[in-house]
């Protein structure tokens, strides 16, 4: 449960049909409690479902664009440029779509494609800046790992075709497990960094400014609840498309129509993660209550 805060002065308009209004009167004590885990998830999904048409569109795009970009990297026609363009035209899509997913679920939302680019861009090169040294140091630690093992000497003349039969080896070992355990907290401490910056588009299209690690505050100390509704609006649904475009792709082949197919499949089918994912960041952002001012 979180502790009421003071006075706040200013608020958001209420939502209509959510049951949970924004407003807060500058002399008023602040909210009631936190919603539950199960509040969270159901109110995730019913914002999804409001969602749903208005941002059917842009998703149709999004996945023509994925498609597009996974032809491009996978056939290599057109060279790098080509591919390059493609995953440019495929962000610039997906910031469009989350816009107007974001709009359909936020009254009076205030946000622009600019400034929820620049969100977007801010957070990826975040997380590919933490990302890299994670697993450099990973990859690091596995190397260490695998030369202490002894199943491979890695200075020896050829040992790089005996790595993958050594480091499967390796993983019932001690050493395995070591490397498991460190891998996993690495993959936590991007969860836990992503769960931090749940609100930041959010917040960025309700109130019209780029807000990128401002909102770290708001989480703090819901990182566990988040975390597990986020199982039920993530995690679920974007396992269950995956595997069933896994089959898909297995199903057609590798042919230059099937792979443009499989992408756009792959977006298709990842469409209730995307709403759903964008439905927990605004139920999130209501439970929490932050000022629109803030600077």
């Amino acid at each position: 449960m979180r502790r009421p805060v003071g006075s706040v002065k200013t608020g958001f308009a209420a939502a209509p049909g959510s049951g949970m209004a924004f407003c807060m009167d500058s002399n008023t004590s602040s909210p009631a409690a936190s919603p539950s885990i199960p509040d969270l998830i159901g109110q995730a999904w019913r914002l999804a479902a409001q969602a749903a048409l208005p941002g059917l569109p842009w998703l149709a795009l999004l996945a023509l664009m994925g498609g597009f970009y996974k032809w491009a990297l996978t056939t290599g026609a057109g060279g790098t440029m080509l591919a390059l363009a493609a995953l440019v035209v495929f962000f610039l899509a997906g910031v469009q779509a989350s816009l107007m997913i974001y709009r359909a679920m936020i009254p009076d939302a205030k946000g622009a494609f600019m400034a929820l680019m620049h969100m977007n861009l801010a957070i990826y090169l975040a997380f590919f800046f933490i990302g890299f040294f994670v697993f450099f140091f990973v990859g690091i630690f596995g190397v260490v790992m695998l030369q202490l093992s002894g199943l491979v000497d890695l200075a020896a003349e050829g040992a790089d075709q005996q790595i993958p039969a050594a480091l499967a080896g390796m993983m019932s070992t001690p050493y395995g497990w070591a490397l498991s355990i460190v891998y996993a907290a690495g993959l936590g401490g991007l969860a836990f960094l992503a769960l931090r910056l749940l609100m930041a588009g959010a917040a960025t299209v309700q109130t019209g400014r780029v807000m990128v690690f401002r909102t770290w505050r708001w989480t703090k100390g819901d990182v566990v609840r988040f975390g597990a509704a986020s199982l039920a609006t993530h995690v679920l649904p974007f396992l269950v498309g995956y595997v069933v475009n896994l089959v898909i792709v297995n199903a057609a082949g590798q042919g230059e129509i099937a792979v443009f197919a499989t992408g756009v499949s792959g977006l298709l089918l990842q469409v209730p993660f995307i709403l759903a994912g964008h439905g927990l960041a605004v139920a999130a952002l209501r439970a929490m209550h932050p000022p629109a001012s803030v600077a």
